[in-house]
């Protein structure tokens, strides 16, 4: 069987004007990463990423680490089937539709995008609202429109690669979510909660035969761990 190591994105540059953006630590998470999978003697038959830029960042941090010690990664696909879906945009969508039915929200509200707390607590309220599917805003992606675009790019690496490939994804909390659910059949609600607990740059493996996809491995932050100190292990 074939096997996805599917990568969430080294820390992004929360709380900036630009959020799609790897801060310092979040491309030397990549680096740590790269190194500890050479260690194990771990190479790629193909990489993708997302659109996004932090997720093609990503993989090619970790590329320029393998060419460091004179090993190689195949050339980069970039496919949009992996971008994360706007959390910016599903917030203010339903920012003021959450804030008259909690008042109680305002001052985490005040303080959405300096405080990272706030910013969890409001972000899981109106993310539980928003995968319901029951408060759909014009122009915001559904949740389950999303899955299935992930999904959708997922059986065409499955198709491109076949049997006995090792392939690196490069992408999102969300769309390894979203792969996570199709391999284990969670409830939305499940498969939301997961995505919040994707460590920057931790590995989640599956493999797959024909249509047939399984989750092997889970949010493995191993090569952070190695450093001793859990300031590595960043969420965002």
């Amino acid at each position: 069987m074939s096997v996805i190591y599917m990568v969430r994105h080294g820390q992004a540059s929360f709380g900036k004007e630009n959020y799609d953006q790897l801060s310092e630590k979040g491309r030397k998470q990549c680096g740590i990463l790269a190194e500890y999978l050479i260690r194990t003697g771990l190479s790629f038959d193909a990489v993708y990423a997302g659109d996004m830029a932090r997720q093609k960042d990503t993989a090619r941090e970790m590329s320029a680490t393998y060419r460091a010690h004179d090993r190689s990664l195949p050339e980069l696909r970039v496919m949009p089937e992996f971008n994360e879906y706007s959390s910016r945009d599903i917030i203010m969508a339903h920012i003021r539709d959450v804030a008259q039915e909690d008042p109680g929200m305002k001052t985490d509200m005040e303080r959405l995008y300096v405080d990272k707390r706030a910013f969890q607590r409001v972000f899981e309220k109106i993310m539980a609202r928003w995968i319901s599917g029951e408060a759909d805003k014009p122009g915001v992606i559904r949740w389950r429109d999303f899955c299935e675009r992930v999904q959708s790019g997922l059986r065409k690496v499955m198709a491109e690669n076949g049997r006995k490939k090792k392939i690196l994804i490069c992408t999102s909390g969300g769309p390894i979510s979203a792969v996570v659910q199709m391999a284990l059949d969670l409830s939305d609600e499940k498969a939301l909660r997961i995505a919040w607990h994707i460590a920057n740059t931790s590995v989640t493996t599956f493999v797959y035969d024909d249509d047939r996809v399984e989750l092997t491995g889970f949010n493995h932050t191993a090569h952070l761990e190695l450093l001793n100190d859990y300031e590595w292990i960043t969420y965002r």
